[in-house]
């Protein structure tokens, strides 16, 4: 096997796919999106100590990058919920890995 440097690393799919996805509160935010759509402040309840600043920068980042659909219902107040799309449902095979993974090497 050939050894990896910093600068393979930084160039790779793999740092890109870990700036997209890899942030403290954007898994949690992906992960309850996957099960189902929520409004905004059902997924803050469900993401948890996450501040409405972060959660809206999080979102919106994962908008722009095609993750998760933005729905705003236009009543007094506006509702808006979020959902994932089928890229974002792509993540599923990750998560599940990643559970498989923990199960096999985190235990207590």
């Amino acid at each position: 096997m050939t050894e990896r440097t910093p600068e393979d690393f930084c160039g790779s799919t793999v740092h890109r796919t870990i700036s997209l996805i890899g942030g403290k509160w954007t898994m949690l935010i992906l992960w309850r999106l996957l099960e189902r759509e929520h409004r905004y402040a059902d997924l803050q309840r469900q993401v948890g100590d996450v501040s409405q600043k972060v959660l809206s920068a999080e979102l919106k980042t994962l908008v722009q990058a095609g993750l998760v659909e933005r729905e705003v219902n236009p009543t007094v107040p506006p509702q808006v919920t979020y959902r994932i799309t089928p890229k974002g449902q792509s993540l599923d095979t990750v998560f599940t890995s990643l559970s498989r993974w923990g199960e096999a090497h985190l235990q207590e």
